[in-house]
């Protein structure tokens, strides 16, 4: 069976985040096409959407393939015709066609996934997608509302030290390959977006930590709020306020199975800074990174992971990078490359700070 996959802004990484989470539930597959925006690939098992678009970060769409021809297909719905589809002109040109087949249809032009939802054309199966000559209907959409009020409407958050989103969050956490059953770190906690996200994945056991007081006061109020909206009964969590770098003093060594954080990216930037500037935030962020990962080493399993949001910083056409790669894996961890790159770039225009997604593995 083919499956067709929109991919998000970042689709080197939603490919990522796909290949991840079918290599942790053993889904074979076969990549049938691809560019920047769909995948489709060909699946023996046939999958839950709604259960997988929920768990995915990086993916807008999943649709299944329609073996109809297009007006065939519509001409199967009962009542009033009402699809959208991603050609315009094929839109326009398939409603007159169902009009002078004495039907009544109305096409939808698909601006955004608000305007599929809106018109309820998931449930009617006909939010339709034409790629490499192949008819799809949509069976799940990614839940932006219930992220959003994630995002924006939880009761602990500070602007101040910059905001990770859910969507990446979900990301990472699938990245890490790490099993529902065993427990998730975030050393550096924030408002608590990674461990909350989890919480929604169906994860257990989960850690967190953070030198700031106000930022595990915010992350308690939020995994309480999600408990609570979720309905989320058998949860095992604990925060500590600690430095990262010295974690190890407070969390038992050797039982940690993953860590997944974006850790402090130094202070927001406003995009006037000069290099000088730049490239000393830059050194002072990598001896904290180096740290933290020889605090990380004492505490995680054996063969335990680290999935980690490592900051670069633009300068007029150039990166700033910080230069701790090297000393992270002296400290005893090697790098689990994502296909054939050792690192994933999140980045849209005009932002001042990338973030460049590693995954580690204790050695």
């Amino acid at each position: 069976m083919l499956y067709l996959f929109q991919l998000g802004h970042q689709p080197h990484i939603s490919t990522a985040e796909l290949e991840a989470v079918f290599s942790q539930r053993k889904i074979s597959y076969k990549e049938v096409f691809k560019n920047n925006e769909y995948l489709i690939l060909e699946i023996k098992k046939k999958l839950d959407t709604d259960e997988l678009i929920n768990q995915l970060g990086g993916i807008i769409k999943i649709g299944e393939q329609i073996e109809l021809d297009l007006i065939d297909y519509l001409k199967t719905k009962y009542g009033k015709i009402i699809f959208s589809i991603n050609d315009q002109k094929l839109g326009i040109n398939t409603k007159k066609e169902l009009k002078s087949a004495g039907l009544s249809a109305r096409y939808v032009e698909p601006k955004n996934t608000a305007t599929i939802l809106h018109n309820n054309l998931v449930k009617r199966q006909t939010d339709l997608t034409v790629i490499d000559k192949k008819l799809f209907y949509t069976s799940a959409i990614q839940p932006f509302e219930a992220m959003g009020e994630r995002d924006f409407d939880r009761p602990g958050s500070d602007d101040k030290s910059g905001m990770l989103p859910p969507k990446l969050a979900k990301i990472m956490i699938n990245l890490s390959l790490v099993d529902k059953a065993k427990t998730i770190l975030d050393p550096f906690c924030g408002s608590g977006t990674v461990l909350t996200e989890a919480m929604v994945m169906g994860y257990k056991y989960l850690l967190g930590s953070d030198i700031s007081p106000k930022a595990i006061d915010d992350t308690e109020k939020n995994i309480l709020w999600i408990k609570d909206n979720y309905q989320i009964t058998d949860l095992k969590y604990k925060l500590h306020e600690c430095d990262a770098t010295q974690l190890h003093q407070i969390i038992i060594p050797n039982s940690i199975n993953t860590i997944v954080t974006e850790p402090y990216l130094g202070k927001p930037l406003r995009g006037n800074e000069n290099k000088i500037t730049l490239q000393k935030q830059a050194n002072e962020l990598s001896k904290l990174y180096i740290e933290s990962f020889k605090s990380f080493y004492k505490i995680l399993k054996e063969n335990g992971t680290a999935v980690i949001v490592i900051p670069q910083f633009r300068y007029q056409d150039e990166w700033i990078k910080i230069d701790c790669i090297k000393e992270i894996l002296k400290s005893g961890f090697e790098l689990m490359p994502f296909d054939k790159d050792d690192c994933l770039l999140y980045h849209r225009p005009k932002q001042h700070v990338g973030r460049t997604i590693y995954r580690f593995k204790k050695t």
